[in-house]
């Protein structure tokens, strides 16, 4: 189980940072680029579903000045 988790991380990593197509991350893994796709979507759902609920809005007060509201 470890070794997909490692997978996936670099299957993110590799379209990401690397900017490498489905279809070469695919032949890389040995896996389909539909599988890849697959993964690469399960995991960054799987990050936007642990990131904090918000408002959605930047609470930066340096855009009012740098004084608070």
């Amino acid at each position: 189980m470890e070794f997909k988790k490692k997978r996936n991380r670099e299957i993110v990593r590799m379209i990401d940072e690397e900017l490498m197509t489905a279809t070469a991350v695919g032949k890389w893994f040995n896996i389909s680029k539909q599988r890849v796709s697959q993964i690469y979507n399960r995991e960054k759902q799987h990050v936007q579903d642990i990131r904090t609920p918000g408002d959605g809005q930047d609470n930066d007060t340096t855009q009012h000045g740098g004084q608070g509201s």
